[in-house]
């Protein structure tokens, strides 16, 4: 049984670098089910289940190793993120600080962190994650919002045209309008089917373009772990009327678009700065 998570190598550009001056910088996706951390310095992505444990020696496995430890012992698992926000402070607090060492990270490195956070997420639960990933990580942190930063990830031009990105992920769908590289609506998909959630999103996608007039090309971003399954950008496409366009890797897209915004000041949209 291990206690600490292992870096798994994804493909990352190697023409990627850390900002002048920033020696620890890292970008932060922490979702329902998976944490995502990646730190130029490295050029590595760390993978883990986003979960924490508490054994009866004191140890507190996070990720893999308290799966496993729950599988043998019958730890009590916990997951201190739900639909994409923060639930357990302190357990989201301890999870990210076993990773980040992980990583690489030096403790307390004053280097900036990007944090995903999402589109419809309440100012107080925006403040929450910001805070607990500062408690954990030190450093200034910047909160992005999830679909834009995953809308980076098709390399799309997102100053022009009429831009909706969908993101699918494993707690929370959110549906985004774009227009001149920020975020100007915004809508959280709640799912009459839980089992197929194309209707709704298209739903949401009519609703977030009525009274637009636009005329013009008419673009899909379509991201997250559940833009995967079989057929659904393809029915997007056909009940939305509009072109649908997919990053290489759906699941990583929110941590590609902070690596981008992370190693690429210029071409950063608009974030919040929370220092």
């Amino acid at each position: 049984m291990r206690d600490q998570p292992t870096l798994r190598d994804h493909s990352c550009p190697p023409t990627l670098a850390a900002r002048p001056g920033a020696r620890w910088p890292v970008a932060l996706d922490l979702g329902t089910s998976t944490v995502r951390v990646w730190a130029p310095t490295s050029g590595k992505i760390l993978t883990e289940p986003a979960v924490i444990t508490y054994g009866r020696s004191g140890r507190q496995p996070v990720g893999r190793a308290a799966l496993d430890l729950a599988r043998t012992g019958g730890a009590r698992l916990v997951w201190p993120v739900r639909q994409g926000v923060v639930e357990d402070f302190f357990g989201c607090v301890r999870l990210l600080r076993v990773l980040l060492a992980a990583a690489g990270r030096p403790d307390g490195d004053p280097s900036p962190v990007l944090v995903g956070v999402p589109a419809t997420a309440t100012l107080r639960q925006k403040n929450l994650l910001v805070a607990a990933v500062r408690r954990a990580a030190g450093g200034r942190v910047t909160a992005v919002e999830e679909p834009l930063a995953a809308a980076l990830a098709c390399r799309a031009d997102l100053h022009a045209g009429d831009i909706v990105a969908v993101d699918i992920g494993h707690g929370r769908t959110e549906v985004v309008r774009i227009a001149d590289g920020a975020i100007v609506s915004a809508e959280r998909v709640d799912l009459v089917n839980p089992i197929d959630q194309v209707p709704a999103i298209a739903d949401c996608v009519r609703r977030l373009n009525a009274g637009q007039g636009w005329t013009g090309h008419r673009r899909l971003l379509l991201t997250g772990g559940g833009a995967m399954h079989p057929g659904t950008a393809a029915r997007l496409a056909a009940l939305t009327g509009r072109s649908v366009t997919m990053p290489p890797d759906p699941p990583l897209a929110t941590l590609t678009g902070l690596r981008l915004l992370l190693t690429d000041v210029p071409a950063s949209p608009a974030v919040n700065n929370c220092g």
